[in-house]
């Protein structure tokens, strides 16, 4: 186990880290809290705490300093952060959901400051500790906000996959209606299938928790990636089930469903519940292909897993 030093000295690293990225993790905490497609961020250190004091022997026990590999990771992240605040007015001046301070602008900070946390790592506790502890430091990637351009892309693709999938379910349901685009018209309702449909809260959400399901779940790399794919579908087909019961409850029962209803406004956690449904027995059907047979995993080497 490496000495108490070692520890001091990685906890001050943290901190003069803390005070160089101080103004753009405040403005992080800032989106977090007003903002729910970043809710999830303010967890990940904490997992990625729990994962590192879960393998803390395994990891600490390889623990040796290599300042030399540590420290030009830590200036890596120094440089991301210096291109943050050149590109600054380069960059887009509004936020993903209109926020204030510019999304892209925090990726490349938060980008630096993850570089900074495992450049520590590193410099502290050495390579061989990093490669065990890679998936819980790695893991904070997920604290850097995604760049507006990628999740413009996916909320599209999600707002239109959705879309397709619900014409189809209304279609096999037998109800009377009139497609345009986005756009589905009925005999009492008209609606259109907004990017807020596109669950991307969720599909975040899902995606993370499918990476932290296939690391403690799976012993294979290609079972892994598997279930992060799946969780596209998996939340289109969410999506689209939402989509045709508040239409359908709308025009057969109250118009309030679409207009005023709990199941429209914050009618996320049972049709979230619905995706669950869906990702548990994924899981499990993955597990039971890996109870035999051989496998490569992520490194390349041949697994074998027997019963």
């Amino acid at each position: 186990m490496p000495e108490m030093r070692s520890h001091v000295c990685f906890a001050g690293l943290l901190l003069v880290g803390a005070a160089v990225y101080f103004s753009p993790i405040s403005a992080l905490a800032k989106l977090v809290f007003e903002n729910e497609t970043y809710s999830h961020i303010c967890l990940i250190p904490l997992v990625s705490l729990f994962l590192l004091m879960t393998e803390r022997k395994s990891i600490f026990a390889a623990a040796a300093r290599t300042p030399a590999a540590g420290f030009p990771v830590c200036a890596a992240g120094l440089v991301f952060y210096g291109l943050a605040i050149l590109l600054r007015g380069h960059l887009s001046s509004q936020a993903f959901r209109n926020q204030d301070v510019p999304n892209d602008y925090l990726t490349l900070c938060m980008a630096g400051a993850v570089a900074w946390v495992v450049g520590s790592f590193i410099a502290v506790y050495g390579l061989r500790a990093f490669k065990k502890a890679r998936f819980a430091l790695l893991f904070l990637v997920f604290t850097i906000p995604i760049p507006v351009f990628l999740l413009d892309a996916v909320v599209t693709a999600l707002q239109h996959a959705s879309a397709e999938v619900a014409d189809i379910v209304f279609r096999l349901a037998g109800a009377p209606y009139h497609r345009s685009d986005l756009v589905f018209e009925f005999s009492n309702v008209a609606v259109r299938v907004a990017e807020e449909c596109s669950g991307i809260r969720s599909s975040l959400s899902l995606f993370i928790l499918s990476i932290i399901t296939g690391h403690l779940f799976l012993r294979t790399f290609s079972r892994r990636v598997i279930l992060a794919l799946a969780i596209f579908p998996v939340t289109v087909l969410k999506n689209a089930f939402r989509i045709v019961t508040i239409t359908l409850l709308a025009n057969y029962v109250d118009m309030r469903f679409i207009t005023d209803h709990w199941i429209h406004r914050s009618g996320g956690i049972p049709f979230f519940a619905v995706a669950m449904g869906m990702f548990i027995p994924l899981v499990w059907a993955l597990r039971r292909t890996e109870k035999s047979g051989t496998e490569t995993d992520e490194k390349g080497m041949v697994v074998t897993i027997v019963r």
